[in-house]
């Protein structure tokens, strides 16, 4: 399953989204996070929580800057363990600087 998760400002992260094959209760989502703009994206930080429900395992990610006009993307590897196999709930915080903006 692919999924759009965050598009604002140039800035689109999407989900791709696939159970772990060694881990029934387990769902990989690589993320990907590209900028349509004409300027770069530096101290790009993507984190996210789940409820305690669920464990959240975030992998390092391939860089913190996004090069302009949807060049190389940020990856970043997320692994969510659900026990319980509830539908999964996922809060993002995006931080990143942006032709001088924060």
């Amino acid at each position: 399953i692919t999924l759009t998760a965050f598009e604002k400002n140039g800035l689109s992260v999407k989900f791709v989204c696939e159970r772990d094959t060694g881990e029934m209760c387990a769902t990989v989502i690589n993320m990907s996070a590209t900028n349509t703009t004409p300027f770069p994206m530096t101290e790009f930080v993507f984190q996210a929580a789940v409820p305690k429900s669920f464990q959240l395992t975030l992998q390092s990610p391939s860089g913190n800057l996004i090069p302009p006009m949807g060049g190389s993307a940020v990856t970043q590897v997320i692994t969510v363990n659900n026990p319980q196999k509830q539908a999964i709930r996922m809060r993002l915080k995006i931080n990143y600087n942006h032709n001088g903006m924060t």
